[in-house]
């Protein structure tokens, strides 16, 4: 019987060219379709008590992530201004961080990223939450809520 040292090079050298699903469950829900944007919450002074910050604009506008790590955010101007027929989209990427609890979105990697954690997701709801730092004049905890049917 031959010694089973003699198969490791070998069996290295194939495992070397299989494929891994790297794909995470919440990475895998997050590309499951487009996210549409139903509230946007603000917490302006660090008391828990939220409020709703959305402008109507807002609603319905599509998060969109994909398994090559583009994003997108679909601006549906349509609903803010009637007399533009048109979506705006703004292009990024993501990646999920720190044990798949937080997305990252880079819009402009010298000017326009965001860190979000992620509260809750399933099949049909994200919930996204942003803290700023209190020197800021952003409020001190963002939360976007996006459902998808």
């Amino acid at each position: 019987m031959k010694n089973i040292h003699q198969f490791l090079p070998i069996l290295f050298i194939l495992c070397a060219f299989c494929k891994k699903d790297s794909t995470s469950q919440v990475e895998q829900i997050l590309l499951d379709g487009t996210w549409y944007q139903t509230a946007y919450l603000t917490d302006d002074d660090g008391d828990g008590v939220f409020t709703d910050a959305s402008l109507p604009c807002q609603f319905g506008d599509g998060w969109k992530f994909t398994s090559n790590k583009k994003f997108e955010l679909r601006d549906e101007l349509d609903y803010c201004d009637t007399d533009v027929d048109s979506v705006a989209i703004i292009p990024g990427t993501w990646e999920l961080r720190n044990n798949d609890t937080e997305i990252y979105v880079e819009i402009d990697p010298d000017f326009l990223f965001f860190n979000f954690q992620i509260h809750a997701v399933s099949d049909t709801l994200l919930e996204l939450r942003q803290f700023n730092a209190p020197a800021s004049q952003a409020p001190l905890e963002e939360r976007f809520v996006l459902k998808r049917n």
